[in-house]
């Protein structure tokens, strides 16, 4: 007896059709779990991004408040601090022996509360040392102090656009970004090349 061709594709078809769904669920699953995979690669890319670029800010902003200081120490050693009289007569008055003494006065938390005696604020919206000053949203300031041999210890704080400091300065969201240097004296002020050292 021949089989009549058409009955066995119908049987044929009727095998395969419940093959073809479970496979169809597995390669969504598959395609959904790759494609959430992704999204979440990317959201993590953004929130790098976002961290380097707010600490690029507050970078940029205290070197701004370190090269700011260095000018003011530099100035009350060559013209008794002419140039920046308000800024000048907030030096620390103590002279220090070594930079790592306790007694530093930019160890202390409130000498970095704003309307502390030897802050310096620096203002930044005339600022050649930040190429777009008008993005930085949170001014940096530096404290100076004399160390012995005519030389100055000065250490500056620049802040992110979203930091937010407690009452007593501390930093409770965004990023700080800590630099000093030590300035002495006999230090040019011009590079070989003429530009400012």
């Amino acid at each position: 007896m021949t089989k009549n061709p058409s009955t066995a594709t119908a049987g044929r078809a009727r095998g395969e059709a419940g093959i073809v769904l479970p496979i169809a669920l597995i390669m969504l699953v598959i395609i959904s779990f790759a494609g959430l995979l992704s999204a979440r690669n990317s959201a993590s890319y953004e929130q790098f991004s976002n961290n380097m670029r707010t600490t690029q800010v507050a970078r940029q902003s205290a070197e701004a408040a370190l090269r700011h200081c260095e000018r003011v120490a530099m100035d009350q050693t060559e013209n008794e601090g002419v140039n920046f009289v308000a800024d000048a007569a907030k030096i620390v008055s103590t002279k220090l022996t070594d930079p790592e003494l306790d007694s530093a006065a930019w160890k202390t938390k409130a000498n970095w509360v704003d309307g502390a005696a030897n802050l310096i604020t620096v203002s930044l919206e005339h600022s050649n040392d930040v190429k777009d000053a008008a993005k930085i949203k949170n001014d940096p300031s530096c404290i100076i102090q004399p160390l012995r041999d005519d030389q100055y210890l000065i250490t500056a704080r620049g802040l992110s656009n979203d930091a937010q400091l407690d009452n007593n300065g501390q930093l409770t969201a965004g990023s700080e970004v800590w630099l000093q240097s030590i300035l002495k004296q006999g230090v040019p002020v011009k590079s070989s090349s003429g530009g400012n050292a």
